[in-house]
């Protein structure tokens, strides 16, 4: 069935205008493009952020929608006024699918081309809500959601792989050419 993003979700206002000590706090900088899990923050709370999100909430980077910065929070903290903190209704949506539904091609360009301001476009709810998407029955839902959850946990997997890979490759090569440069550069001292 085809639904509209306000039909299955809600935009979070709530905010945390007192004290901020021991929060995680989230900006756009801590959102990584194309990265469905929010893996970064800050503890420092020295800003003027106010947005309060909980576990489970969806952080949708509103400001420069093309650089495609969504994901789901896995911990409740602050989050800047440039993020929209989308909900999903549990009796409306499998909760692990909503990430998947934000951090895709189709919603990023629904959300550019709705984009208003020159030099740092935004995107309102007012907008996103009239967001389109066909949403499968809960059974399938579920479903959907555990494939693409295990896909996404392959892929991170490959990507720690491959960051391991190239440091052990740089502790095997770079330090020694490193080691001998040095130590040319000792001899080439001494014979001058």
């Amino acid at each position: 069935m085809i639904v509209k993003l306000a039909d299955v979700t809600e935009e979070v206002k709530s905010n945390n205008k007192g004290d901020k000590s021991g929060c995680r706090i989230v900006g756009l900088e801590h959102l990584t493009p194309s990265d469905v899990t929010l893996s970064n923050w800050s503890e420092d709370t020295n800003n003027t952020f106010t947005k309060e999100f909980a576990k489970g909430d969806v952080l949708f980077g509103r400001r420069r929608a093309y650089l495609k910065k969504a994901a789901y929070a896995p911990f409740s903290g602050i989050c800047s006024g440039d993020i929209t903190v989308i909900r999903p209704k549990e009796d409306k949506i499998y909760p692990k699918l909503l990430p998947f539904v934000i951090q895709n091609d189709y919603l990023f360009d629904y959300a550019v081309g709705k984009s208003a301001g020159s030099l740092s476009p935004r995107v309102k709810w007012e907008h996103l809500k009239r967001y389109e998407f066909v949403l499968p029955e809960h059974g399938k839902q579920i479903q959907l959601a555990n494939t693409l959850w295990a896909i996404n946990e392959t892929k991170n997997a490959y990507k720690k792989l491959i960051n391991e890979i190239d440091e052990l490759v740089k502790s095997q090569f770079i330090g020694p050419v490193i080691s001998r440069f040095k130590c040319n550069s000792q001899f080439i001292r001494r014979c001058a």
